[in-house]
């Protein structure tokens, strides 16, 4: 199975060193009372490469391959918080013994990644 995590240029660096670790997220969810918010700590999953609205914060999306995926992975689910997509919040201990990443793509504006003076491609106007 393939998923997605969206995470800044550092972390996503530190994450193919050493593997990912757990953080804490909390989640106001359809179905549950107005006051309360789903708390939860682990590694942030979609199924779909997250726009930047739709996920934490960061200018670089890892594609992560589990092979095989976990059994319990759909208990990790947490359903009504994307609108378009599906999320999951997976523990890192889960995680990492199956995860394979790679650095998908990475915010050009943002990084030494990318050759200076283009931006994606396109030659800047006035050069």
């Amino acid at each position: 199975m393939i998923f997605y995590h969206r995470t800044t240029i550092g972390e996503a660096r530190e994450i193919m060193r050493r593997g990912f670790r757990d953080q804490k997220w909390g989640f106001d969810v359809e179905g549950l009372a107005s006051d309360r918010r789903l708390k939860v700590a682990g590694v942030w999953l979609t199924d779909h490469v997250p726009e930047e609205e739709d996920a934490p914060p960061g200018d670089a999306v890892l594609e992560v391959t589990l092979d095989p995926a976990p059994e319990t992975l759909q208990v990790f689910e947490i359903p009504g918080v994307l609108a378009d997509g599906e999320l999951w919040v997976v523990p890192a201990n889960v995680l990492n013994p199956v995860a394979k990443a790679r650095i998908l793509s990475v915010d050009p504006r943002t990084s030494w990644w990318f050759e200076r003076g283009k931006l994606g491609g396109v030659e800047p106007e006035g050069e």
